[in-house]
């Protein structure tokens, strides 16, 4: 998780008070131009309060989960349920719940809502498994729960060396899950059987980001303050194969990264000091230093579709760079800091989080903001999209989660 979106979260928190698994997984651990040509407008009129930067806007959500006691900082949609979401809080609780269904309601034949607890710290980071059968949560205890999607039942806890867990990652077509820590590990562990498949030791501090390379055939992971590294790990042997480290990569610690889909080996990321990098994992080359941003970069992604980065920053940016030429193609302000993205799985369009309480969504062919989602009274911490691209899960400061329909 982005340093800055969860230290807000979490000061406004205190302010209120190995066996391979089997099948196709096995034999994996084994060993054009953009069109320039259209515009939108923003909408939203933004003003300040006495402390923070507020965006006044109506609530144009249509669902709105209110079960959290604490700040929602995690959200995550069902790749294979469509209207199936979940949510961790501040309140060291997750949540499964259906999109339109209001907070605790049973639907008689269908998935009601289930409070997963357990925890007992922050759940920072939760995802999906690709079968949509199994969901991880990754807590600040250091303990990665895994639960039945079917009925909300605990499958396993799977423990480490006991650091605050950062961010998990599922494997993309098996029940193999990794996840990073802030004492310098990752773990690999089999989410059937609970067991540790490996463990990924290198990082000499915290391991901030992280994830399995689009075939699964390799771990991704990088590190934060004292570290400044990106890794590449055989998940069959945990050996590093690939580090990235020193000029002219980061020069201090890198909070996120993002991969290209196609699997080519394309990677980015951004670091606390505002450096945006890109890199390939296959070779260990690194393309492109880029600057602009002038403080923490939370966020990064490169489009599936059309030559472009874009990278999100807590100094109110979302810059947008051109991969052919690494030099900025626009710039998208925003009235305060950036704490997420998420790139549309099919449109040239990006959503951003804001502290502000609001979210947005730009067009990143002419890094303009094409509409404005309210609603929210706190800073949003975190986004997803519907895997159709359609609808928009918010997760904020105030408790809440939102879901916004994309367009208009």
């Amino acid at each position: 998780m982005a340093r800055g979106r969860l230290e807000a979260a979490q000061m406004a928190a205190e302010d209120e008070d190995v066996d391979i698994i089997e099948g196709d997984v096995v034999d994996d651990l084994e060993g054009e131009d953009p069109d320039y040509g259209s515009e939108g407008e923003g909408d939203g009129d933004d003003t300040q309060s006495d402390d923070r930067i507020r965006t006044v806007l109506e609530d144009d959500s249509f669902h709105c989960f209110d079960g959290h006691q604490d700040a929602v900082v995690s959200v995550a949609w069902n790749p294979a349920l469509p209207d199936v979401v979940a949510t961790g809080g501040c309140d060291d609780t997750a949540y499964l719940w259906r999109v339109g269904q209001d907070a605790f309601e049973e639907s008689a034949g269908s998935l009601g809502t289930y409070e997963l607890a357990g925890h007992t710290d922050t759940v920072a980071a939760l995802a999906f498994s690709s079968s949509g059968t199994m969901l991880a949560t990754a807590g600040m205890d250091g303990i990665c729960k895994v639960w039945r999607v079917a009925d909300g039942r605990l499958v396993h806890s799977l423990e480490g060396s006991g650091g605050a867990l950062q961010w998990l990652s599922w494997h993309p077509r098996g029940e193999v899950v990794v996840a990073g820590t802030d004492d310098c590990m990752a773990y690999m562990w089999n989410a059937a059987t609970g067991a540790v498949m490996q463990v990924f030791s290198g990082h000499c501090g915290v391991v901030s980001a992280g994830c399995f390379t689009p075939d699964g055939k390799s771990v991704v992971s990088v590190g934060g303050e004292d570290d400044a590294s990106l890794r590449v790990w055989n998940p069959r042997t945990g050996e590093c194969t690939l580090t990235i480290q020193g000029h002219p990569f980061h020069d201090s610690g890198i909070t996120c990264l993002g991969l290209h889909r196609d699997g080519g080996g394309a990677a980015i990321t951004g670091g606390d000091d505002g450096c945006v990098c890109i890199s390939n994992i296959a070779t260990g080359r690194v393309g492109g230093r880029l600057t602009g941003h002038e403080d923490s970069v939370e966020a990064v992604g490169l489009s599936a579709h059309l030559p472009l980065a874009a990278s999100a920053s807590l100094d109110g940016k979302l810059l947008v760079w051109d991969c052919g030429t690494l030099s900025q193609r626009g710039c998208c302000e925003h009235p305060t800091s950036v704490t997420r993205m998420v790139w549309h799985p099919t449109e040239p369009l990006v959503f951003t989080a804001c502290l502000d309480g609001a979210s947005r969504c730009w067009d990143l062919r002419t890094a303009t903001c094409v509409r404005t989602y309210g609603g929210h009274e706190d800073a949003v911490q975190d986004i997803c999209l519907s895997p159709d691209g359609s609808m928009l899960l918010t997760g904020a400061d105030d408790g809440t989660a939102r879901v916004f329909k994309v367009q208009p």
